[in-house]
């Protein structure tokens, strides 16, 4: 394939075999029949991601007539989403948007096996402009106006947007939820007025997933990390609706296939709860139709703090991983599969092949082609008994420095490494967080 998209497709062109002189036709890529090439390309959108899926379409106008242009469809169709493409970082004060970056922004491939073999994509995205990123869910990007509380979520590249409320509405339910009304209307008024700007600032800080259902509705959900509760709407709904009920650990949501996956520990015990979309509400004719609710978090896995301690959730090969430490000591990190733990199980994974795991409050799995200093096979994180960058070697069960200087205290001296790029990326307090104060 690699030879065929290198120049255009001719028909029966000349391929000297041998020593003999014989010459055969080469291959006649372009007249593969639509059925084939239709299978071929979702084979390449399922294993190469959304990048290579357009190359595959740009080798030759037959390839891309067989092949669905994602354009108009790609936030409605969850094979579109540029899962494993993260938004690039560029720190030192450069957040998305900056003037120094043109109108561009830089997305970084988190698979790619060989360094430099397309891992980083620049596109142009005006929208960065004027709106801030809240959140990265499946590689799309959540925005918010500058000027406004609008909400959008965009493809960054396809440019297809979807329109969501203004966060606005949220601290009016809030305060509901949070505060008893009084008799007084000068106190209500009072309160509700110290209370808004107070919950706009919290409703900042969330984990976001999308979730498209078969009708083709996008509907976000929020996990509101200091505000405990989740808010969700559908595009094209007037306002945020938030959950009745409150979780602790938000801020340690990880978005996976529409759902939002929390881990918790408190009492000697570890769970895992999810929490799944809102369901659509079908409403017989003449009826009002009804509001949807969020199901309140059900738990799908426990196990005994002295198995993991304080465990991060990180996807790895589309599996749900635990990464913690053995215990209040953090000498060892501990690795278990969710779906282990879900079937009563406690199997510590010994071996994550060539992969680096960044654990954190975001935490995220990197080839390590692009971390020849660290190597495969390997957890990095901020030791929680020590106070710096390490690096967690699974084979040997040794730890080592990540990284030199402090991250937590001051950003590192120029020129700086990937690791540390990809580091910010794990605490929002340097990605995401501090881009819409």
């Amino acid at each position: 394939m690699a030879a065929a998209a290198a120049g255009p497709l001719r028909q029966g062109a000349p391929l000297r075999a041998g020593g003999g002189g014989r010459v055969e036709a080469a291959p006649d890529w372009a007249s593969l029949h639509v059925d084939l090439t239709q299978l071929i390309a979702a084979r390449v959108l399922a294993t190469g991601g959304f990048p290579d899926y357009v190359r595959f379409r740009a080798v030759c106008s037959h390839w891309r007539a067989a092949a669905a242009s994602p354009r108009g469809r790609s936030l409605l169709d969850p094979r579109f989403h540029p899962r494993r493409w993260m938004l690039f970082p560029e720190g030192f004060g450069r957040f998305p948007g900056h003037r120094a970056d043109g109108g561009h922004a830089r997305f970084f491939d988190l698979s790619a096996a060989v360094a430099g073999a397309g891992g980083f994509v620049r596109v142009p995205l005006p929208e960065l402009k004027t709106h801030c990123v809240l959140d990265s869910p499946d590689g799309l990007l959540l925005l918010q106006r500058d000027a406004y509380t609008a909400v959008r979520l965009l493809h960054p590249f396809t440019r297809d947007v979807a329109d969501f409320p203004d966060i606005d509405s949220l601290p009016q339910q809030l305060h509901e939820l949070e505060f008893e009304l009084t008799v007084d209307p000068v106190y209500n008024f009072t309160s509700w007025l110290q209370n808004t700007s107070r919950y706009l600032y919290l409703a900042r800080k969330l984990s976001a997933a999308v979730n498209v259902t078969a009708k083709g509705a996008v509907t976000v959900m929020l996990a509101l990390h200091n505000i405990g509760r989740v808010a969700f709407a559908s595009s094209g709904d007037d306002c945020w609706t938030i959950s009745s009920w409150k979780m602790n650990q938000l801020d340690r949501a990880l978005s996976y296939q529409g759902k939002l996956y929390v881990v918790n520990w408190e009492d000697g015990l570890t769970s895992v709860s999810v929490i799944d979309p809102p369901s659509p509400v079908t409403s017989c004719e003449g009826e009002e139709s009804s509001v949807p609710e969020l199901p309140p978090p059900k738990t799908i896995a426990t196990c005994s703090s002295d198995e993991i301690h304080q465990p991060y959730l990180v996807e790895l090969d589309s599996e749900i991983m635990l990464v913690g430490y053995n215990d209040s000591s953090f000498s060892r990190i501990v690795i278990l599969k969710l779906a282990d733990l879900v079937l009563g199980r406690t199997v510590p994974v010994t071996s994550i092949c060539d992969h680096v795991l960044f654990a954190g409050a975001r935490s995220l799995c990197v080839s390590s082609s692009w971390l020849p200093s660290i190597g495969g096979n390997s957890v990095v994180c901020f030791h929680a008994g020590e106070d710096y960058l390490a690096q967690y070697h699974l084979s040997s069960g040794t730890w080592s420095v990540a990284s030199d200087g402090h991250l937590m205290l001051s950003p590192p001296q120029r020129p700086c490494g990937l690791i540390h790029h990809i580091f910010t990326c794990c605490d929002r307090q340097f990605c995401f967080d501090l881009l819409c104060l």
